[in-house]
């Protein structure tokens, strides 16, 4: 244990200063006592003289003593810790949540699944393997909002991605809005690398933005975009005819979003795929750094308050006792 105020000791033997430079009363201050308390008084003052000395007090006093000028000084404890590696990243993950979604043409743990409850198995350990990133989480359908903006609470970001439904923001889907909100997200963020995780199973049928120009925008601003085409290349048996599962998916948009920003795009036609996918991205955007050292300092100073006022009291009541054995004696000897 360490403290940041040594110097505080130097007072140490302030007690015994001011014992030895108390001025005494002068005869002609002296207090005048009746003469029938005055044998009591006597009495008293020898009762006092014959008690044997009491160490109790006077460890009492020093302890006290000790422990306040302790407190005074600022005792603490440097313990070692590890900082949040910070990566100077930012990421936007884009989950499409359209009703194509709900096709069951994936598997889990040997079930069959439909669409986003894969995805978000996958990219939900995506997202809480970035440690050290600031992860945005965007949702879509006809509409497309904010889910999380772009935080270290990487358990808050997939705990929103878990609570996300099919449906929730429309039924079609708005790439390029969402994009939109993704480089708004970004925009302003500090970070020196920005990038987008956008994975989409249809084509862009909605909203007011057209994606390629939002990843021209997105590459002005020194933005990637990765790009997921999500859907099984089997066939499935719909309500009313056979069709196949990535039907509706547009590659040749997601391709040049990809191409125009700098990034990469993937095909994901299974599970696993999927899988080795956002393990791939990951790598591309690595996030491994080393966390800066860090000193957490445990501070005692209430410890040592405690002390002094326990010492104090007990002082207290050690003097209240003998005053009052004092007291009771001196009484029991006085001539009636």
């Amino acid at each position: 244990m360490s403290v940041s105020w040594p110097w505080i000791y130097l007072l140490l033997p302030l007690p015994v200063v001011l014992l030895f430079w108390r001025p005494r009363a002068s005869s002609e201050k002296a207090i005048k006592i009746p003469p029938y308390a005055a044998q009591a008084l006597n009495s008293v003052q020898q009762q006092q003289k014959a008690l044997p000395v009491k160490l109790l007090p006077r460890l009492l006093l020093i302890v006290a003593w000790l422990a306040l000028l302790t407190a005074i000084a600022q005792p603490y404890k440097n313990q070692p810790g590890q900082a949040l590696p910070a990566s100077g990243r930012a990421l936007a993950v884009l989950i499409d949540l359209s009703t194509s979604m709900e096709r069951k043409d994936f598997t889990l743990n040997g079930e069959s699944v439909d669409r986003l409850t894969v995805v978000k198995h996958i990219a939900g350990q995506f997202i809480t393997a970035r440690q050290g990133d600031r992860i945005s989480l965007v949702l879509f359908g006809s509409e497309a909002f904010i889910a999380s903006p772009p935080s270290y609470d990487l358990t808050s970001v997939n705990t929103s991605l878990q609570s996300s439904g099919i449906g929730m923001a429309g039924r079609t889907t708005a790439i390029g809005d969402a994009m939109g909100l993704a480089i708004k997200s970004l925009r302003d963020d500090p970070a020196t690398e920005k990038a987008m995780v956008l994975l989409s199973d249809g084509t862009n049928n909605a909203g007011s933005v057209e994606p390629e120009d939002a990843a021209e925008l997105a590459a002005s601003l020194g933005i990637v975009v990765h790009t997921i085409g999500l859907g099984s290349d089997a066939g499935t048996s719909g309500e009313q005819q056979f069709q196949t599962a990535a039907a509706d998916l547009d590659e040749a948009t997601l391709k040049s979003i990809s191409e125009i920003s700098g990034g990469s795009f993937f095909r994901a036609a299974t599970t696993e795929s999927l899988q080795r996918i956002y393990a791939e991205i990951d790598k591309l955007q690595s996030a491994r750094v080393s966390a800066p050292p860090l000193i957490i300092r445990q501070d005692f100073r209430n410890v040592f308050i405690l002390i002094a006022l326990a010492s104090v009291l007990l002082l207290a009541l050690y003097r209240l006792a003998s005053h009052r054995q004092l007291a009771s004696r001196s009484l029991r000897e006085m001539p009636t």
